[in-house]
């Protein structure tokens, strides 16, 4: 007998009734868990609450057809499986149907040699999805924080125990390229909703007057070019988590109707005036100072306190040196691997020494393009110091880094402050010995990574 895991889960879709029951039993004893649906809303429905491997369909649905569930169900599901079987059997239908998305077509009426047949193929892709997502799920723990021995590293690697496995709203902080999005999809993976979606949005992809749009969708005829509804992100990742990159670049109006959200757990989308409720967990990243944009009145400050519970800043990576060769090994690997290269190349001490003395304004971000640049030039034959970029080769030799005492001016604030908290850790009177405020003192440990 089949395990539970084992069994395919199918939505099947058709008006009658009777041919639903037929097809069911036919399903069910290939190993299918099956749940039925007689039209396209009902269906649609069902999706909305549910996670379905496949839907196989009739073509002919009422007044609509199998094109329309298509379209919905893989916004809704992107990943799913669907099949559409039709008594109207050509080529047109085929054709239309597997522009629309559809993996598969089966006439009406069909054998049940037929039906094995097409449910083989679906249960191998499942199969081979499954594989790839454990091995994913696999790395990400594996690798993440492994080999980390920085302060900043260790403290994001609590932070992180504590509150992934929360509902709560979070705020990743810090620069450009420091791996907010990949410690956004790491906390999802690490928390209860893990088997759903995780979606992203990009607040600094798309015109303002479009990203109100895609967050939360809109209804046919609310702008030029809405010619049909559309689900927005957030109906998306519902039972999931939604990842609002750089969320300071978001239109006030977008603020608004986000702040709703995070307190009644309803959006409307653009147009309409009705309500659909949400569950999702939503986690903000910026690289901007939002407390500024506050003061500027360019953010609310009533949402900045709601995506506020919890706050990380990301430190940047000239502030955790410990903790670059870690990532320069990652690195080196995964890009071997993508290239199918046997082996990752070698790099020798010289250059070793040059990646750890360039400040890496781009952080893990510009590392990487930097590995990816230097695995791509080796393939058969032996990394050069000339196989970096002039930017890295010039700041490594330049005579004022050479000698360590010697360091930049950012780097010796930090080591003073650092130097100050270790002999006066009372936060009062530290930023009376550094002549700044309390609150500039917090700020800087925040952005240091000391605090």
């Amino acid at each position: 007998m089949a395990s539970q895991s084992d069994l395919l889960k199918v939505l099947l879709v058709d008006d009658d009734i009777n041919i639903c029951k037929t097809v069911s039993l036919s399903l069910r004893g290939f190993q299918c868990v099956v749940t039925q649906a007689q039209s396209v809303a009902s269906a649609i429905e069902l999706l909305r609450r549910e996670s379905f491997e496949m839907i196989l369909t009739d073509f002919r649905l009422g007044n609509q057809t199998g094109s329309d569930l298509i379209r919905e169900a893989k916004v809704l599901q992107p990943s799913i499986l669907i099949a559409v079987m039709t008594a109207f059997a050509s080529i047109d239908n085929a054709v239309e149907v597997t522009k629309e998305g559809a993996f598969d077509y089966i006439p009406k009426p069909f054998t049940q040699a037929q039906l094995e047949h097409l449910l083989k193929k679906v249960k191998l892709v499942v199969s081979l999805r499954k594989e790839n997502e454990a091995l994913k799920r696999s790395s990400e723990k594996r690798e993440l924080f492994r080999g980390m021995t920085s302060v900043a590293s260790q403290r994001l690697e609590e932070f992180v125990k504590k509150v992934a496995p929360t509902e709560a709203t979070l705020l990743l902080t810090g620069e450009s390229g420091t791996g907010k999005s990949e410690l956004a999809r790491y906390i999802h993976k690490h928390s209860q909703r893990a088997n759903k979606p995780f979606v992203i949005v990009n607040c600094t992809s798309l015109a303002e007057s479009l990203l109100e749009s895609e967050i939360f969708g809109h209804v046919k005829g609310s702008f030029t070019g809405a010619t049909q509804d559309k689900m927005g992100k957030f109906e998306l990742a519902n039972h999931g988590t939604l990842f609002l990159d750089e969320i300071g670049e978001l239109s006030l109006g977008a603020q608004s109707k986000l702040l709703r959200f995070l307190q009644d757990k309803v959006i409307e989308r653009v147009g309409s005036n009705q309500t659909v409720n949400v569950d999702a967990r939503v986690i903000a990243a910026t690289n901007r100072n939002l407390e500024e944009l506050v003061a500027n009145g360019q953010f609310r400050e009533d949402l900045y306190y709601r995506i506020n519970i919890f706050e990380s800043n990301l430190v940047p990576l000239r502030y955790r040196r410990e903790d670059l060769e870690v990532f320069i090994q990652s690195f080196l690997q995964e890009v071997s691997s993508a290239a199918k290269l046997s082996g990752s190349p070698t790099l020798s001490e010289p250059i070793r020494e040059l990646l750890s003395k360039y400040d890496w304004p781009g952080n893990l971000r510009e590392l990487r393009n930097v590995i990816e640049r230097l695995v791509l030039l080796s393939t058969g034959r032996k990394v050069e110091i000339a196989d970096l970029p002039e930017k890295v080769i010039h700041f490594g030799k330049n005579p004022r880094f050479q000698d360590e005492r010697l360091v930049t001016l950012e780097e010796a604030s930090r080591l003073h402050i650092e130097k100050v908290l270790t002999l006066e850790p009372n936060l009062d009177k530290a930023s009376e010995i550094l002549g700044i405020t309390k609150v500039t003192l917090w700020r800087r440990r925040k952005e240091y990574g000391l605090a």
